[in-house]
């Protein structure tokens, strides 16, 4: 989608919002001289590009980047575990790792009194630069924090700026739109830019009557909301509208849809049909994210929301709720360990001169028989120590590729 493709790559590409940028750049810059700047609060409402900025920050100056949300905050020892190798060592190839932890102030909601604790030993002690976001400064959740960090508030964009931006995702799209479309989606975004886009991307090709559906709105509809539009309007424009106007990741609704489309449509021949298009959906999605052609992205968002609607013939039904994507349930519940395997991965790929799926794949369940092997002969201290020093794995890793606790 457009606001993948258009996400700065660096912060001087962020829209609007200069005094905030000063700062990120001067923190950058300590960084860069060896310094051990403060952690910073970006603060201010969605869509202002607090997020995109801590990313661009990192890719622009070539760090590693840890991002912890809303939806990584478990509990407290999870959270722990995540946090402190990275803010206890440096990055593949020594590069400085970026600490980024999304939604500060969804923290204490989630977890109980021990996440304070957490966040404020990892202030205390972390050899690694730490940026915070969240939307309010002033919220009691992360009273304890105010006086730990630099504050850099993210304001709402001024119409006049996200107009100038559309104008030149527009430019750079080469597609011809109406000025006084571009005008009231401005005027209409509230200051939020990444909404501004989405808009944008809904009005191309659209029938202007759509406009209407466009207004000062609270962007984050949920999921059942969108998915209401989907299955029981059997309308192109209003389903299509509804995915633009969410925060929802295409992947993210592609699998909610596959899960519900049996619980809504009771007719063979609409659940035919939806399952062929959603098929259609999926695979742009997979063309998209491999080869980064994006346009891919606007197809796959169309026949996921739009081609599922219109699949439905006036039949639905709404006796069964909507149900939780059950591969998303299992990703979840696996998602600490795939993170692990992952990073063990990058750190053996310069060694073994290959990607990581071929390492996980192949090369860790040989791994695995090898440290067994060499526990038995030469024991577990002296296996773990030539481990650590010839492939950079310790004990934590070593415990993951063998799929247990080491005694």
């Amino acid at each position: 989608m457009l606001t993948d493709k258009y996400t700065p790559k660096t912060v001087n590409g962020i829209i609007g919002n200069n005094d905030a940028v000063s700062k990120l750049i001067e923190f950058a810059g300590k960084i860069h001289s060896k310094e051990r700047p403060r952690p910073m609060l970006l603060f201010g409402p969605s869509g202002t590009g607090k997020t995109a900025s801590a990313h661009a920050v990192a890719h622009g100056n070539g760090f590693e980047l840890l991002e912890l949300n809303a939806s990584d905050y478990r509990d407290v020892e999870t959270l722990k575990k995540r946090l402190k190798p990275a803010s206890e060592s440096r990055g593949l190839f020594n590069k400085n790792i970026l600490i980024l932890l999304d939604e500060i102030d969804e923290l204490s909601k989630k977890l109980d009194s021990g996440a304070e604790k957490v966040v404020r030993d990892l202030i205390k002690t972390s050899k690694q630069p730490i940026i915070f976001t969240a939307t309010d400064f002033w919220n009691r959740d992360i009273n304890y924090l105010r006086m730990a960090v630099d504050k850099v508030e993210f304001k709402k964009v001024t119409p006049d700026e996200i107009k100038k931006h559309l104008v030149y995702i527009l430019k750079e799209e080469k597609i011809d739109m109406k000025s006084n479309v571009i005008e009231e989606i401005s005027m209409r975004s509230n200051g939020d830019v990444r909404g501004a886009i989405n808009d944008l991307e809904m009005m191309i090709d659209a029938d202007e009557a759509l406009m209407e559906n466009i207004g000062l709105r609270d962007r984050k509809i949920e999921i059942f909301g969108v998915l209401d539009k989907i299955f029981l309007s059997n309308n192109f424009d209003i389903s299509r509208s509804a995915m633009a106007r969410s925060d929802l990741d295409i992947g993210m609704l592609i699998n909610w849809v596959d899960e519900n489309i049996t619980k809504r449509y009771p007719s063979r021949r609409d659940v035919n049909e939806a399952y062929s298009n959603l098929a259609l959906a999926s695979k742009y999605y997979e063309r998209a994210s491999r080869t980064n052609h994006y346009e891919y992205f606007r197809y796959a968002s169309i026949l996921a929301s739009a081609g599922i609607s219109i699949a439905n013939n006036g039949r639905t039904t709404m006796l069964k709720q909507y149900a939780f994507p059950s591969n998303i349930r299992y990703m979840s519940s696996t998602k600490e360990e795939r993170s692990t395997l992952n990073s063990i991965a990058d750190r053996l790929s310069p060694l073994l001169h290959t990607n990581r799926k071929k390492i996980i794949s192949s090369y860790l369940p040989i791994l695995k028989i090898a440290i067994e092997n060499s526990i038995k002969k030469y024991g577990k201290d002296e296996t773990l120590s030539k481990i650590a020093f010839n492939m950079g794995l310790f004990d934590d890793d070593v415990e993951t590729i063998l799929g247990k606790k080491l005694k």
